[in-house]
């Protein structure tokens, strides 16, 4: 009798342990990675990758940070769950893009409407870029339509610059200072540091295209427009600001005929994105096939191996040395 009741007890004791330790920590929306819940913490969410980096590297310890859409997705076409937008009203700071990358944002800022949240539009902190003018030279209107897709009329894809990086890294900074001025010297001393960082590769960039002996770049889809405003460089894409987009076959024989006339041997292609029409492309006017990172989201590779938004950006700057200068 003592025997089986010890074996009852023992495992009355595993089960209790099992449940407690299957219980764990409640779920976050922190997909790349997430701090662990503190109420001292400066409770930040942002949209998509490019925030979470920068957010990072000016929140530091001081804040607890998730971002939206997942490691490995494209955010054009994301959608999160209710549950996930719901708990956007534990934030303190919400930091989203703007100009339709985020399809879903809409619904997030009524439900935020009216709560003590900073909002942070990224958008709001640089030059805009009109798509239509952008694409006045080389796209007749049926193309200017595709191309525009369901974005409006600016290019959403501003990040991809590190002097507009700069620009929303300060607006970032200011929103932290404003909601927790008690760590405000922190707050400014991770901004200067990463601007530091981010000057350099502006400088890099300056330097390393100065000689560039051609200027024109074929992408799979229209997301360097602010990169290439920068350096000086026409960006011509195969399909608009939405990596989806189909182009026309007349789109596909304009874009030949360009590669062909100036005589470009390459195609940049990008980590995320759909590209079975720009491979099409490619073999139709023989070109070359080079991996631009437009630094929307991390692969699980990218994420794995440490990559951010600097080291990416500086392996772009690399490629486009090896297509542009001779």
């Amino acid at each position: 009798m003592k025997t089986k009741m010890l074996k009852i007890l023992i495992f009355l004791i595993i089960t209790v342990v099992v449940l407690v330790g299957c219980a764990g920590k409640p779920d976050t929306i922190g997909i790349i990675e997430g701090t662990d819940e503190k109420e001292d913490l400066l409770k930040v969410y942002t949209s998509f990758y490019p925030y979470y980096d920068f957010a990072k590297n000016i929140g530091g310890d001081n804040i607890q940070l998730d971002t939206i859409v997942p490691t490995g997705t494209e955010p054009h076409s994301f959608e999160p769950s209710p549950k996930t937008i719901a708990e956007l009203e534990k934030a303190d700071v919400f930091i989203y893009n703007g100009l339709h990358m985020e399809p879903w944002v809409d619904r997030v800022l009524n439900l935020l409407e009216g709560k003590d949240i900073y909002i942070v539009d990224a958008s709001k902190a640089v030059e805009l870029i009109n798509y239509d003018t952008k694409h006045n030279d080389d796209h007749d209107h049926e193309d200017k339509q595709e191309h525009n897709h369901d974005h409006g009329e600016y290019d959403p894809h501003i990040w991809v610059d590190p002097v507009n990086a700069i620009h929303i890294s300060k607006m970032i900074k200011e929103a932290f200072v404003d909601v927790d001025p008690n760590n405000k010297n922190i707050y400014e001393e991770n901004f200067n540091n990463f601007k530091g960082e981010l000057d350099k590769l502006d400088e890099s960039f300056r330097v390393g295209l100065k000689d560039a002996t051609e200027r024109k770049i074929i992408v799979s889809h229209s997301a360097f427009g602010y990169l290439a405003r920068r350096y000086n460089i026409e960006e011509i894409s195969v399909a608009g600001i939405s990596p989806h987009a189909e182009p026309s076959p007349k789109r596909l024989a304009q874009l030949t005929k360009i590669a062909n006339e100036n005589k470009i041997n390459y195609i940049f292609f990008e980590a995320l994105a759909n590209v079975k029409t720009a491979e099409v492309l490619a073999k139709e006017a023989n070109l070359e096939v080079l991996t631009l990172y437009n630094v929307e989201g991390l692969t699980y590779e990218q994420s794995k191996n440490g990559e951010d938004y600097i080291s990416l950006m500086y392996k772009n700057l690399e490629t486009l040395k090896k297509a542009l200068v001779k």
